[in-house]
């Protein structure tokens, strides 16, 4: 009888400590690189995509970057719409790109392939007010971080225990 009380009390810890410590849901995390503070995970939509906006610093317009996941969890960016072709900016696309001008008058480039492990971005001090968009909501990079800070943005497995040790998680779990 002590046998089988030790074995499933042995199971149950076994199991518990799988449930806490195997990552098995992908969050879009933010984690500060040039400063100290704790990571901020975003749980994506069923469409697995998010952008990034911005304020450009040159011709202070705004400039808006698409992203999609990868089925290997890398970040694929899709598409670039923005409002300028000066400094900074590209004045056409690039190889199966397309680049066309809206009914709005800014211009988009679409049909985009770059994937990335990850992006790193520093947060704008005085104009861009970089913000991720996530399900129509925006949420300011300066709300989690220091501006003109570094960040890196990527695609991670968490566990129940990454979710909880000094993280903020923000949306649906």
């Amino acid at each position: 009888m002590k046998k089988f009380i030790f074995t499933g009390a042995f199971l149950l810890i076994l199991c518990l400590l799988v449930i806490l410590f195997i990552p098995l849901h992908i969050f879009l995390v933010i984690e500060p690189r040039s400063t100290s503070g704790d990571s901020v995970l975003f749980s994506l939509s069923e469409d697995h995509s998010f952008s990034v906006r911005y304020t450009h610093s040159i011709h202070l317009s705004e400039v808006e970057e698409f992203y999609h996941q990868t089925s290997s969890n890398q970040i694929q960016q899709t598409k670039l719409l923005y409002e300028d072709t000066a400094i900074g900016m590209p004045a056409n696309a690039e190889g199966d790109e397309v680049f066309e001008v809206t009914k709005e008058g800014k211009y988009l480039i679409s049909n985009m392939n770059k994937v990335f492990p990850y992006i790193d971005i520093r947060i704008g001090q005085v104009v861009a007010n970089h913000r991720l968009v996530l399900d129509g909501k925006e949420y300011p990079f300066a709300d989690y971080f220091d501006k003109g800070s570094v960040v890196r943005v990527q695609l991670k497995k968490q566990s129940l225990y990454d979710q909880w040790k000094g993280v903020t998680v923000v949306g649906e779990r």
